[in-house]
């Protein structure tokens, strides 16, 4: 039988890590990328062995390999050209993802949904070194699966606890069957690209079927559930606040499993309804790996009482003179900036920077969280169509350049006290690379700004 072929597409993130493990597990394997830059040529020129070909540039008519297994960008969108000839000269088509999968020497856990994933990914790492297991995130959380599949096989992994986007799930063809895999809720979001809530949803649901145990989900997510898994699906279900859990917080101190009192949720640096199911989540994932026992393991609070999540994710980065500074840069759409707004103190004002680039997503959302915003900062391309929809909600001001509402909001929180938050609703790639850059942005120009007002 001859040798499997890959033609990688997309030479980003995810795909030089394809090509990487490509190239370690000396298979034969070609790049391709509608790019052609000299930094691409560079990447190509530093594999070992070699792609056997490469078609960078790509333009409609330019021939592509035939039979091989395409291994996609999660960036190439359905529908486009570049997919289309994609399929026709490829025997199978899917994600660098699925690729890694194949390759993975040990078992994993899967974690998705709207929001938390990064969180509940990062906790659920920290829990099961806790309990002894030499476990490593990987996936969408920053550092591609195929990465992490060299490093495995290097240095003995025993566990791979991967964050998995919607992008990732929708080219999957099949699902290598994860250890735990837990999805945490469903939420407005990339709704330009899966068109629909509902098939947004069904795409997130497209991890659990193939689970060894039982689905870990959040009770508010049932009945996406039982309308997208085969009947007889097992789950253990998190809750918070409220009753018919497995994992449960009991609304006063503690978080409890089966009604057993277990960890005191008021020690704990995450704050918010949201991130008490973050914790729930990942206590789940654990215990469908290493069994309820662990529960007991000392290690384990003390992971849950220390642990802090990455930056800009409800990150308090300054407190001066009564106006607290948060940076929530990765709160891209608004199922997350409501789960910010709720975990902000009732009695201080809120004035929020909103805008970025839409992803088609539901601002109405919104409205009924802004009770103690009084003002929002409009930035952005979706702008005009936050202000037609928060309108006469609460006190908006549109602004073309970001520097500019940041201090605003800064001038207007020092004379009454209150928060700043950047807590955007939106990608950031109209304005900013990433997240991250759109966070360091905000923190700079805060700090500049007390800076300045020092000097007066």
């Amino acid at each position: 039988m001859a040798e499997t072929a890959y033609l990688i597409a997309g030479c980003g993130i995810s795909g030089k890590a394809a090509a990487r493990l490509a190239a370690y597990l000396k298979k034969i394997y070609y790049l391709a990328d509608e790019n052609d830059t000299p930094e691409l040529r560079d990447f190509a020129a530093s594999l070992n062995p070699a792609p056997a070909g490469i078609f960078f540039g790509w333009k409609e008519g330019m021939a592509l390999p035939c039979g091989v297994e395409t291994v996609l960008s999660p960036g190439i969108r359905q529908g486009t050209p570049f997919r289309m000839a994609l399929e026709q000269c490829s025997g199978k088509c899917y994600g660098e993802l699925e690729f890694a999968l194949q390759h993975l020497p040990c078992p994993y856990v899967g974690i998705t949904g709207t929001n938390g994933k990064t969180t509940v990914t990062e906790l659920t790492t920290a829990l099961f070194k806790a309990a002894g297991k030499n476990a490593e995130a990987a996936g969408n959380i920053g550092a591609a699966l195929s990465d992490a599949v060299i490093h495995a096989r290097e240095t003995g992994l025993e566990l791979a606890v991967i964050e998995i986007s919607s992008f990732q799930l929708e080219s999957m063809q099949s699902f290598p069957r994860p250890q735990a895999a837990a999805l945490l809720n469903i939420a407005s979001d990339h709704i330009d690209r899966h068109a629909t809530l509902d098939e947004y949803a069904a795409i997130k649901c497209r991890l659990l079927p193939s689970v060894r145990g039982r689905a870990v989900m959040n009770k508010n997510v049932l009945g996406y559930g039982e309308r997208n898994l085969p009947s007889g699906t097992e789950y253990v279900v998190f809750t918070s606040g409220k009753t018919g859990g497995d994992f449960t917080y009991d609304g006063q101190r503690y978080i409890r499993y089966k009604r057993k009192a277990l960890f005191d949720y008021s020690r704990m640096p995450l704050n918010g309804v949201h991130n008490c199911e973050n914790i729930q989540a990942a206590l789940a994932l654990l215990v469908e790996v290493c069994g309820v026992e662990v529960l007991q393991n000392p290690a384990i609070a003390q992971v849950l009482y220390e642990f802090k999540p990455s930056a800009h994710r409800q990150e308090v980065f300054l407190n001066r003179d009564g106006v607290i500074y948060i940076d929530d840069s990765k709160a891209t759409n608004p199922h997350a900036v409501n789960a910010a707004l709720e975990a902000l103190p009732a009695d201080k004002g809120v004035y929020l920077l909103l805008g970025g680039l839409d992803k088609g997503m539901d601002f109405t959302e919104l409205i009924p969280h802004l009770g103690h915003v009084r003002k929002i900062y409009v930035i952005g391309s979706c702008a005009d169509r936050i202000c037609s929809v928060l309108n006469g909600v609460t006190v908006l001001e549109r602004y073309k350049r970001f520097e500019d509402a940041v201090f605003a909001a800064c001038d207007d929180a020092e004379e009454s006290g209150g928060v700043v938050i950047l807590s955007p609703a939106c990608a950031s790639m109209d304005m900013f690379r990433n997240y991250q850059e759109r966070g360091e942005r905000f923190k700079t120009l805060v700090y500049k700004y007390v800076a300045d007002q020092l000097k007066k």
